[in-house]
């Protein structure tokens, strides 16, 4: 029993000093990382894959020059770039979804502003101000009468 509880002590100290051997990813490569997941998750999947793919690329291109040990400056400036173009697509992801809503919302509203017109004729529009008023003064106009004569039309309201 001695032998085995001396084994099984050797075992672990082996496999703790074998895991505090190997780095710490950098703080950059961790938060790409979860950039990336979070983008993966959102609507940047449907809406804006070939941003997701380029941070994707991105990401593994970080993740390889962290696997090369001696490449530590270049894998964080790699994970930090990741970092960013996870956000974009992630960022795009929203915009193109907000565009389909508005879309959709533009669609609904002239649909029921549509039908209103059809029942009671046009509604005051919410968004436009009203017209401006016409001009008190007008001047006198001159039409055509139907014999091609001339005849002088003087509006009211002077």
């Amino acid at each position: 029993m001695r032998c085995n509880q001396g084994t099984v002590a050797m075992l672990l100290l082996g496999g703790l000093l074998g895991c505090a051997s190997t780095p710490l990813p950098p703080k950059e490569l961790i938060s790409a990382r979860k950039s990336y997941e979070r983008a993966r998750a959102s609507a940047a999947a449907e809406l804006a894959p070939t941003d997701l793919y380029d941070a994707r690329e991105a990401l593994e291109r970080a993740e390889r020059a962290f696997a090369d040990d001696d490449e530590l400056t270049e894998a964080r400036d790699l994970a930090y770039l990741a970092d960013r173009r996870a956000q974009l697509a992630e960022a795009l992801g929203r915009m193109a979804a907000a565009e389909r809503q508005r879309g959709a919302a533009l669609q609904a509203y002239g649909e029921v502003h549509l039908a209103l017109r059809r029942r009671r004729g046009p509604p005051a529009d919410p968004v436009k101000p009203d017209d401006p008023p016409a001009p008190r003064e007008v001047p006198a106009a001159r039409a055509r009468a139907p014999g091609g004569q001339r005849r002088l039309v003087i509006m009211k309201g002077r």
